[in-house]
């Protein structure tokens, strides 16, 4: 049986050391930009176009109620923010499903099913007439959409290497910002010619955003590849790099099995505790993404005006996403003090709704815009996910515990971002000035965990204590101990 040890393989002129099995490739620097040129051409977008349609669906709510959901359906402060929190406890629980389902399963063929079902879910958002309608389409969307965010950091690590996973996740992570400049005149220009049309304007923007997705499903389905190994763009001999490319950095790549010993290794890991801390803190922060369109409203602006302030959000978010992505490219290897840095903007944007809540209109618009700048380290904490796990079951547990946090917070934050008791949101934005605090030391404590690991994991390779690893077992970062983290 084939054994792992130090090997080199050959990429153009430069000779790399790494932990390859001895039946290794060698392949050019050219032929492996070949196909990482391919993989963008063809994966990436639909990675993109489907992350476009899940936050246009899961925003739309925050559009509906400008356009007259609220007042239709008779909702007050209380009942709206349990279609938010529905929304994630539906999604908290679908965690521990996909968590297993995407370990055993194929994850195309789960995601693109997942995908098509919550396109139909969001068209039926048209339907209700009632806040019990509407609660239980929520949560159906919320269990639905909640199988892609964990499946693309897994395909991500399944596609790319640790040094390309940071602008790859960015990439898909900024079509949120792209849906949300969109999803406002979406809704603005329907809300523009509802006199024309036979319906209300935010029931015929959930029929768009739900038809949008369907397409983006089908898609997903019909052409995006299983594995690297069988991906339908790329030759033979394409497709040995692409899969090659990845075990070299010591991953095994997809496979479908569970390991009860990873589950029970991932239960007392620090990184699968840091990965739910992180998808709680960065949730629970979120209101002003879902509530700034009513603050601004609650200024005195009418519809049409609100829609036109709340867009350049989006704008904003996509912006400083890519401000921290060249941040990254100037220091590619502190991806921890990156995201230290870009959490400062939203957390200056909650410092200005609390201080200007009653007397700026500008003041509570322009701290909108920058309270909902998290996606720009949203994209970096999933590319740490997809960098520093190993082992196929804990991937998979390690993506959704992350998810498990996030549909938490999303349960929780609403219930203090009610506009009936609180009109001023003062609960939920103090509430948000202390979680961004501490999720500064968690960011700083997950770095120093890092750095610590990586040189005991040194000291063991200069001694040679580490053993070989046959090639084809499923090893996790913390049994391979020739992986390095990624901080």
């Amino acid at each position: 049986m084939s054994q792992k040890s130090t090997e080199k393989y050959e990429v153009g002129a430069e000779v790399h050391p790494v932990q390859t099995p001895k039946d290794f490739i060698t392949y050019t620097s050219e032929e492996e930009r070949a196909v990482v040129k391919k993989i963008d051409l063809y994966v990436l977008p639909l990675m993109c176009l489907v992350f476009f349609s899940q936050y246009l669906d899961k925003t739309s709510l925050s559009y509906a109620a400008i356009f007259g959901v609220r007042t239709d359906l008779n909702l007050d402060g209380d009942q709206y923010s349990w279609l938010t929190s529905g929304f994630y406890i539906a999604q908290l629980g679908s965690q521990f499903v996909y968590m297993y389902a995407l370990s055993l399963f194929p994850i195309k063929t789960v995601t693109s099913g997942c995908i098509i079902i919550w396109a139909a879910v969001c068209m039926l958002h048209a339907a209700p007439h009632n806040f019990a309608g509407l609660m239980t389409l929520r949560a159906f969307l919320g269990f639905f959409e909640g199988c892609v965010s964990p499946s693309f950091v897994i395909v991500t690590s399944v596609y790319y290497k640790k040094a390309e996973h940071s602008l790859r996740t960015a990439i898909w992570i900024s079509c949120n910002a792209i849906a949300q400049i969109i999803g406002t005149y979406l809704f603005y220009g329907i809300g523009k010619g509802e006199d024309s049309i036979a319906m209300e304007a935010w029931k015929l923007g959930f029929l768009v955003c739900g038809a949008f997705t369907l397409v983006a499903g089908v898609l997903f389905c019909v052409l995006i590849p299983l594995h690297p190994s069988t991906a339908w763009f790329l030759n033979e001999r394409e497709r040995e790099i692409a899969s090659h490319r990845i075990l070299a950095e010591s991953d095994r790549g997809e496979k479908d099995s569970w390991n009860w010993g990873q589950a029970k290794e991932c239960l007392t890991d620090w990184i699968t505790w840091s990965s739910f801390l992180f998808g709680f803190l960065i949730t629970v922060t979120s209101g002003p993404i879902l509530f700034s369109t009513l603050m601004i409203n609650d200024f005195g602006y009418d519809k049409f005006k609100t829609m036109e302030y709340s867009s350049p959000s989006g704008a904003i978010q996509f912006l400083v996403i890519w401000i921290g992505v060249g941040m990254l490219l100037m220091i590619p290897k502190q991806r921890c003090i990156v995201i230290m840095i870009l959490t400062l903007v939203p957390l200056a944007g909650n410092i200005m709704l609390v201080c200007m809540r009653h007397s700026s209109g500008w003041g509570v618009i322009t701290g909108g815009w920058l309270g909902s700048c998290i996606t720009s380290f949203y994209c970096i904490l999933l590319s740490l996910n997809a960098s520093n796990v190993r082992g196929n079951t804990k991937k998979s547990i390690v993506n959704n515990a992350f998810y498990v946090g996030y549909a938490l917070a999303g349960i929780v934050y609403p219930q203090w971002w009610d506009y009936t008791k609180d009109p001023t949101y003062f609960t939920g934005l103090v509430a948000n000035i202390a979680f961004w605090g501490v999720f500064e030391l968690i960011v700083f404590g997950y770095r120093f965990m890092c750095i610590r690991e990586n040189r005991r994991r040194d000291r063991l390779q200069a001694e040679g204590k580490i053993p070989d690893y046959d090639p084809d077992h499923d090893l996790t970062d913390k049994q391979d101990l020739y992986h390095r983290y990624s901080y």
